[in-house]
């Protein structure tokens, strides 16, 4: 079975759609999270699209607010991706198309938390001021950045499955000869087109924003390698339709045009 021009289409624009939403979704409760963290400490702050703005001198920090101010977040995080992992596992064999939104939250998430690892280990910025208050050797931290990366790609391999019975969504089985296919629409153009979109949403951005922007693909990764060894996978025989869900698109659309505009201007909290 071979997807037509149109139907790839709908599949691209369906999934980059969902990993938009997603991201928005977690992205902001791991911001919100940290604007509360810095109230605990009177710290006041200002919330904007691509960033938080403390508003006090740097003196006023101490060790303590900073290792709960900006590790708050990534607490948060796990907690986040655990919800997410749960119902995607307990949705597995369902064919309904919200199932996306938690796959693609699970991999932000993920993506997230880990990344900070590895990109604030040699970077001032997010959980990295962490670590620099921490004082922590270059060793350590080359073994923070390499353990953050097999863990990614560790939990990507883990997910090669519930990735690929996503599937169930349009089609009736997925083949060995449908998934790379398959592998592209679903996950590898979504991650590109929606990579390049809150690139320029986020303009201007910082080297470690843009390097978190990018750690998703070490999550789909895996689907590149060994997802011929599985077998045939059948789903539901019901007659499926593959077709652009137009409302979603729109949500989308207004969703991040009220980002866009009213974080540009800035929430002040606290």
């Amino acid at each position: 079975m071979q997807t037509e021009k149109r139907e790839s289409l709908s599949i691209v624009v369906n999934s980059t759609a969902y990993y938009l939403l997603s991201y928005l979704l977690v992205y902001m409760l791991f911001q919100f999270t940290t604007c509360i963290a810095s109230n605990i400490f009177e710290i006041p702050n200002t919330l904007f699209y691509n960033r938080i703005e403390f508003n006090v001198r740097p003196e006023v920090w101490t060790f303590d607010s900073v290792k709960v101010v900006f590790s708050a977040g990534y607490a948060f995080l796990f907690l986040i991706s655990i919800t997410f992992l749960v119902v995607v596992i307990k949705a597995l064999e369902l064919n309904g198309m919200l199932r996306l939104f938690f796959l693609w939250g699970f991999i932000h998430s993920v993506s997230l938390l880990f990344g900070s690892f590895i990109v604030g280990a040699f970077n001032f910025e997010g959980f990295g001021i962490v670590l620099s208050y921490l004082y922590l050797v270059d060793t350590a931290k080359m073994l923070l950045l390499f353990s953050g990366f097999l863990l990614l790609i560790a939990i990507g391999m883990s997910m090669v499955k519930p990735l690929l019975f996503s599937a169930n969504i349009y089609f009736n089985y997925l083949s060995p000869e449908m998934r790379p296919s398959f592998r592209m629409y679903q996950f590898v153009l979504p991650f590109l087109i929606s990579t390049l979109v809150l690139l320029m949403l986020k303009y201007p951005t910082t080297l470690y924003e843009t390097l978190l922007l990018i750690i998703p693909f070490f999550m789909i990764m895996p689907l590149f390698w060994g997802i011929g060894r599985f077998p045939v996978f059948y789903f539901e025989e019901t007659e499926k339709s593959i077709r652009v869900n137009y409302r979603l698109v729109f949500i989308t659309l207004g969703i991040y045009l009220l980002y866009r505009v009213v974080l540009g201007i800035g929430i002040n909290i606290g």
